[in-house]
């Protein structure tokens, strides 16, 4: 009883801190800033509302959280677990709203992983595994997209680049980290198994957790034969990250600035920082990052030298869009349950299931 009680005040603490957060960041920006000519978030607020790029940026949504479904399901079936991608979809929508509106950076996950390990009763650690590639691949394509971008930007000669030491700086540590991120996941290729055992027993060795860590380990191993999927894996991720990124450009022009030309982050400055921004609000624990995404966004556009305001007005119109959007992911995830359990029900009278389609090869 006390360590639920525990549980209780910590999550609701988290509820308190991000939105106290929030509520700071608000109170920060409401007025102008004379020093800079700055706008407030009260005279943003107070403008125009351009409906038309609130419903730009939740259609760009559904799109982004399609493709990283459809990643998670070719990563569960690379490991032959029994799954469809309706299935898929269905945990995937309560992976979302979970990540939306519950504390901690994985929230939504957690949920997913639960109710495919009990599908997957023989394989139960192997499709917590694909949860937990799944989230590395968004993070590490984060990191990716950044450098990648950034790094082309740079060499093409651009000038918001070429002129912030800042960004360069971005840009050279996020390639550091995903140069020896894609290195060490190839080297992983060339372990002799007697190599891949020996470790694997070293884990095992380890007391409690010793077992889960060797399957764990094993399941990488597993993910690294499967070069073809992974690959897919790679192409979905910067897909959704493109989609992420112009969900946030449209989201900047929800409330529009009285000077766009420079109250606005151009879209090759947002491919560098808003990942930083992303990052940052998934690794801190408050619901769907809270509070800290619109002061990481905040802090990021000083860096470009634009309005602060508008880094905080830009991620609360897509934090709309994103509430939105897993309110109706809840809806629709009990619908689909109730279809799925009439289906299985109906399967089991025939005597039959759901075909399940073939995994894809590595």
């Amino acid at each position: 009883m006390k360590k639920q009680a525990v549980k209780w005040i910590v999550g609701v603490g988290k509820y308190v801190a991000g939105f106290g957060i929030l509520a700071a960041v608000i109170y920060k920006y409401w007025e102008p800033d004379a020093e800079t000519s700055s706008p407030g978030l009260r005279d943003l607020l107070q403008g125009p509302i351009a409906w038309e790029w609130l419903l730009a940026c939740l259609l760009l949504l559904v799109v982004a959280a399609s493709l990283t479904i459809v990643r998670w399901y070719l990563f569960v079936r690379s490991l032959n677990i029994p799954f469809t991608l309706r299935h898929a979809f269905q945990l995937g929508l309560l992976g979302l709203f979970g990540n939306t509106f519950l504390p901690g950076a994985v929230g939504g996950d957690f949920f997913k992983a639960y109710f495919l390990a009990k599908d997957s009763p023989g394989q139960r650690t192997a499709a917590v595994s694909t949860v937990l590639m799944d989230r590395a691949f968004g993070l590490f394509g984060l990191v990716l997209f950044a450098a990648v971008l950034g790094s082309v930007a740079w060499a093409s000669g651009n000038s918001r680049i070429l002129g912030n030491a800042y960004l360069q700086w971005i840009v050279k540590v996020t390639a550091a980290i995903a140069g020896g991120g894609i290195l060490g996941f190839l080297l992983l290729g060339f372990l002799p198994q007697r190599r891949v055992d020996r470790f694997a027993d070293r884990l095992r060795s380890l007391p409690k957790v010793g077992v889960v860590f060797s399957n764990l380990w094993y399941a990488v191993w597993e993910f690294r034969q499967h070069m073809r999927v992974m690959g897919y894996g790679v192409a979905l991720t910067a897909a959704s990250h493109f989609v992420i990124i112009f969900t946030f450009h449209f989201a900047a022009q929800v409330f529009p600035p009285e000077h766009p030309e420079t109250d606005l982050a151009t879209l090759s400055e947002l491919m560098v920082i808003a990942p930083i921004g992303f990052i940052v609000q998934t690794l801190l624990l408050t619901p769907g990052g809270v509070g800290v995404g619109e002061a990481a966004f905040a802090g990021l556009y000083r860096l470009v030298d634009h309005p602060e305001s508008q880094g905080v007005i830009a991620r609360l119109s897509m934090r709309v869009a994103e509430w939105v959007l897993a309110l109706a992911a809840w809806i629709v995830y009990f619908r689909m349950r109730e279809d799925l359990r009439a289906a299985k029900e109906e399967a089991k009278g025939e005597g039959g299931g759901d075909p399940i389609p073939p995994a894809p090869s590595g």
